[in-house]
């Protein structure tokens, strides 16, 4: 029997998991018997270590000459082993008495291994140095709960890293282990949206002027082309097209939750592709499926590769999910003009060890030393881009793509803002699913939410306090206490403000936690692009030459020759020293005196891209550890 995490009881901080039950240990026979077994289970949801100490051995543990002990809140883990993967190795920290551990079932979790400890000193003192320097170029450390950041440039400045004493025993805060990362890393490893990238004309192209290769790497043709692999799922491309566009021309039940037909998908998208693809043919309603669409003239422009690795799991509990690989496109019209409609192309990374994600994310962090634009920078991106777009990546997946959704955006069809989500079904083709981590539109008060569906709402995140605040949560396609459909089939961002709530008046139906309000709002879709990141802003604040940024979008879409434009969610606010982009709470929580969320989403993936490189799966036993039972993985959709 393997470790697994207790029912979660309520927490008053998104740092630790708490959790109550009675404890259930093992005899040593048993323990002897598991104590090699990973949870896999907690790679999404790992038990989070309170503290984390460690003492020089006077006398050696099976020839090892450090004992690392965590310190977990009581009865968070059931068993008196706790075993985690570093390094592609299995280790295994002891709560009985044996092998270095001082006392049995205390919740102090103990392993004995080997490591210089004066080389993890000049480590730290070199981090901590690094960062002093940053500081002094105006530059700041932060700490991230959820995507939100506190500033703590002060914690570096009086660190006392330099008189560990680890003959005594010394706490070891992960965030010793925090570098400031590089600017570059936010534009040439992370967001890319360089002109010499997006318009590559080896690997992208532009439909409208035919300038640019049709069949390039980077194109929308090929990726779907690549999406369907009809050598092995013998799915032709178009019929692969088709079930996606199909899915707006009628409307569609999904988990209960009625998503409306938008029909202006044929005037839009449907009918201009095809008669490109078609010249002089006479196309409409009733006979489009009679025809094939050439995936080369896709009206589609490339605005953005993205990079997602911090949306991977745990990798202390081996790696299922080790994130995404992202290429967002805007949508054109037969005059190449943008559309406000935005499609992403989100893939799973088919790496499975520690070694094989560490070398990928090697690789996109190289591309800072990079020019965007220039033959080797591009080289080498496509080098990392083929690893999960090219057909047969994934071959245990669907037509053996790694794609693990598509996304749309847009309000060029109709009006709200709809955003909607796509998954290639075991038939080889698309279907249409729920928006992950977003009720029906129906539960929110917003929305004119019946009394008792905003009941259901705020008892689900009453109800979910503890998961919410971790970010443990999983939106659940029924409500457990309520047994209705509750997981919605389509998002709308409604007004610009838009966000998440139940009854603002105390009672049954109102949601007692301010920050599980904010958390379960900004992971929807439809909050996180409205009110919450308040991307309704309309007008990008830190771009120096004032270009309008269209609303509701994280990524806006511009012409050909233009650059896109990104939220200040993403980019952060130059304007404030800290660079952080302030809102403050939608819902005017608490009452008198809102709080005000602090977002800077690049700086928060390259702070967790350099993590990755320093502790995960490097040389280091010990910080592989320290990151293992300190990494909480980001349950996000965006």
């Amino acid at each position: 029997m393997s470790s697994r995490l207790l029912p979660a009881g309520l927490i008053l901080a998104t740092i630790f998991l708490h959790a109550c039950g009675e404890s259930k240990k093992k005899t040593p026979a048993q323990n002897a018997a598991s104590a090699a077994t990973v949870n896999t289970a907690f790679e999404r949801t790992p038990p989070i270590a309170t503290s984390i100490k460690v003492r020089a051995l006077k006398e050696a543990v099976n020839g090892n000459n450090v004992l690392l002990t965590a310190t977990f809140p009581r009865d968070v883990i059931r068993d008196n082993t706790h075993s985690i993967v570093v390094n592609d190795e299995t280790l295994t920290l002891r709560d009985d008495g044996n092998e270095g551990d001082e006392k049995a079932d205390d919740g102090i979790f103990s392993i004995a291994i080997n490591e210089n400890l004066d080389a993890l000193k000049e480590d730290l003192i070199a981090i901590q140095n690094a960062n002093l320097d940053k500081l002094n170029k105006q530059e700041h450390l932060f700490r991230w709960s959820g995507r939100s950041a506190t500033v703590i440039d002060n914690q570096v400045r009086e660190s006392n890293v330099r008189n560990l004493d680890f003959e005594k025993g010394a706490d070891i805060n992960p965030d010793l282990f925090k570098l400031i990362p590089d600017r570059e890393l936010r534009t040439r490893s992370l967001m890319i949206t360089d002109l010499g990238v997006i318009e590559d004309p080896d690997r992208t192209f532009n439909p409208c002027t035919k300038k640019g290769n049709p069949k390039g790497v980077w194109t929308f043709g090929y990726l779907i082309t690549q999406m369907a692999n009809t050598p092995s799922s013998g799915i032709s491309v178009n019929t692969f097209i088709q079930s996606w566009l199909e899915k707006w021309m009628a409307a569609q039940t999904i988990n209960a939750d009625n998503v409306p037909a938008r029909t202006n998908i044929f005037n839009t998208v449907i009918l201009p592709w095809l008669q490109k693809s078609n010249p002089g043919a006479v196309i409409n309603t009733g006979n489009w499926k009679t025809f094939n669409f050439d995936p080369s003239l896709a009206p589609f422009r490339l605005l953005a590769i993205v990079n997602r690795l911090d949306l991977r799991g745990n990798s202390g509990y081996k790696i299922s999910n080790a994130g995404e690989g992202r290429f967002v496109f805007g949508v054109l019209n037969t005059s190449c003009v943008p559309l406000r409609f935005t499609t992403i192309l989100e893939y799973g990374i088919p790496k499975r060890s520690c070694k094989e994600l560490h070398d990928f994310a090697q690789q996109w962090w190289d591309l800072k030393a990079l020019v965007p634009g220039t033959a080797a920078y591009n080289d080498a991106l496509q080098k990392i881009t083929d690893q999960f777009t090219a057909a047969g990546t994934s071959p245990s997946k669907p037509n053996g793509s790694s794609l693990n959704q598509l996304r749309t955006n847009e309000i060029a069809l109709s009006s709200p803002w709809e955003l909607r989500e796509f998954v290639i079904s075991k038939k080889g083709v698309f279907d249409e699913v729920t928006v992950k981590q977003e009720p029906a539109l129906k539960f929110n008060r917003l929305s004119g939410a019946t009394a008792a569906n905003q009941q259901i709402l705020a008892k689900y995140a009453n109800d979910s306090t503890a998961e919410i605040l971790a970010q443990t949560y999983q939106v659940p396609e029924i409500e457990a206490a309520s047994g209705v459909n509750f997981l919605g089939g389509k998002a709308h961002t409604i007004t610009t403000g838009h966000f998440w709530d139940a009854d603002a008046a105390a009672g049954p139906a109102h949601i007692n936690n301010d920050t599980v309000r904010h958390i379960l709002s900004v992971n929807t879709c439809s909050g996180c692009h409205g009110g919450e990141a308040r991307t309704s802003i309309g007008n990008l604040i830190n771009d120096p030459v004032g270009v309008s940024h269209d609303p509701f979008l994280q990524i806006a879409p511009k012409p050909f020759g233009t650059k896109p434009t990104l939220a200040a969610f993403l980019t952060g606010d130059p304007s404030q020293l800290d660079g952080l982009f302030r809102v403050t709470d939608p819902a005017g929580r608490p009452t008198g005196s809102p709080i005000q969320w602090t977002f800077n989403d690049l700086a928060r993936r390259a702070d967790d891209l350099q993590l990755l490189l320093k502790t995960e799966c490097g040389k280091s036993r010990l910080a592989g550890i320290v990151r293992a039972l300190s990494f909480r993985p980001l349950n996000f959709t965006h």
